[in-house]
């Protein structure tokens, strides 16, 4: 069981890191009013930093209820008991983990769609006739 965690773990986090990367990147054009508008960098910065805070504290507990779903029979199954024989440590490992991950991935994707040409200020604003 555990070279099993051990085997998706890795897959599942780079496909959270690539999937964050991605949607990330595709909103160069919702940051770049940002900036000219008075926002500092870093202030870009948090909103999606916040954002992913706030998808891991829904997520987290939809996870735990699918996978509660999946590992009570399988308990049942293998131990007679329909409680999971797993520890807090490593539940509070993975919660941790999954917390960093997102946010350092959507800060760092976001640092880098805020360097691009997209993102970058092209002068000062127009009024539109």
């Amino acid at each position: 069981m555990l070279l099993l965690l051990t085997m998706i773990n890795p897959f599942t986090a780079l496909s959270v890191v690539n999937t964050l990367s991605m949607a990330t990147a595709s909103r160069r054009r919702e940051f770049a009013p940002l900036r000219p508008a008075g926002a500092q960098s870093a202030q870009v910065l948090r909103m999606p930093a916040w954002e992913a805070v706030l998808t891991c504290a829904v997520a987290l507990p939809a996870a735990a209820v699918v996978c509660g779903s999946v590992l009570v029979p399988l308990s049942i199954a293998l131990t007679g008991s329909a409680v999971p024989a797993l520890t807090g440590g490593p539940l509070a490992a993975l919660t941790g983990g999954a917390l960093v991950l997102t946010a350092g991935t959507v800060t760092l994707a976001g640092l880098l769609a805020l360097r691009s040409a997209a993102a970058a200020p092209r002068g000062p604003a127009r009024a539109v006739p």
